[in-house]
């Protein structure tokens, strides 16, 4: 296992090696001059010049790519020339409101799609079955800032049981405000993926259902109960697993749309504002993060393969 996890470690370098070429490439071949949008309209030739070669603009792409590369391997990911702060403090700042929305998002998906899609899968053709199916079918069919909307007008704006927008920290406003301003966002972020989940458990558990072996088991005179969580859930987890690490990311990179309709100062906000303003540095920052952190997952996900089934052995 260790062997394992040490190579699987190993293999991130060539892996973001080349997602910091394709993120380098792609942003700088986007049109727009970071100077010019630094100065405005009424700055001159020569002042737009001058901040140019200040910023290291100028310099050849090549020699631009290894001071990056080189910084970041010296754990200095650079230096916002709008923020006027060191990358590492801003997405300390800017990540801890997205890892918050995405993790109460997850949870929320989860605790509510595996269940329902076990009870759809037990109750086949019922009309919970259906009713089941057609709740799956509005969270695939409606995106998450319409919901976001929906959710603001009924429950912050009629009912006013949760604020209309912004966001608490757990360390200045405590953990309840915290939940009550997420509640909302996470509730609209996370109800689509939730959707997807729904409709996997079923379609995996009434496969494992179909086996022979839970036919055997069945006319031995096992409980239902017994027959689902013990038999058929279990060996259904394992494209559960897949999908939930999927949907993670899903959810962190989907955070962006739902920040900016609830107001949220999270990375996906800072993504959005920085691309407008081709601020090269941030960009840059939260997409190699973003990348590593979906790396991780995929290196988790795995581990948990050889936890959750028996067939997978992960040799040393």
């Amino acid at each position: 296992m260790k062997k394992y996890i040490i190579r699987r470690l190993l293999a991130l370098i060539p892996t973001l090696f080349v997602v910091s070429i394709v993120i380098f490439s792609i942003i700088h071949m986007t049109p727009g001059d970071p100077a010019a949008m630094i100065l405005g309209d009424k700055a001159s030739v020569e002042d737009i010049e001058a901040l140019r070669e200040a910023m290291g603009l100028n310099d050849p792409l090549p020699v631009q790519y290894i001071n990056w590369v080189t910084g970041v391997f010296h754990g200095d990911l650079g230096q916002s020339v709008f923020i006027d702060e060191p990358m590492t403090q801003i997405l300390k700042e800017y990540m801890a409101p997205t890892f918050s929305l995405t993790i109460y998002a997850m949870i929320i998906s989860t605790v509510l799609a595996i269940p329902l899609g076990v009870i759809a899968a037990k109750k086949r053709g019922s009309f919970t079955d259906q009713g089941i199916s057609f709740l799956s079918m509005i969270g695939i069919s409606m995106p998450s800032f319409l919901l976001g909307l929906l959710l603001i007008l009924g429950f912050a704006v009629q009912l006013r049981w949760f604020p209309v927008g912004g966001y608490k920290t757990i360390a200045k406003d405590g953990l309840i405000a915290h939940i009550r301003y997420l509640t909302l966002p996470a509730l609209a972020l996370g109800f689509m993926e939730a959707a997807l989940i729904i409709r996997l458990t079923r379609s995996s558990v009434l496969e494992v259902l179909a086996s022979d072996y839970v036919k055997m088991a069945k006319a031995k005179g096992v409980s239902e109960f017994a027959l689902i969580m013990k038999h058929a859930f279990k060996n259904a987890l394992i494209p559960i697993l897949t999908v939930l690490g999927q949907t993670f990311m899903a959810l962190l990179a989907g955070a962006a749309i739902v920040e900016s309709v609830f107001n949220i100062p999270g990375i996906g906000r800072l993504t959005v504002n920085s691309v407008n303003r081709r601020d090269y540095e941030v960009i840059q920052a939260v997409v190699l993060m973003v990348s590593l952190i979906n790396v991780v997952m995929c290196l988790a996900v795995d581990l948990l393969y050889g936890l959750v089934d028996p067939r997978v052995r992960l040799e040393d």
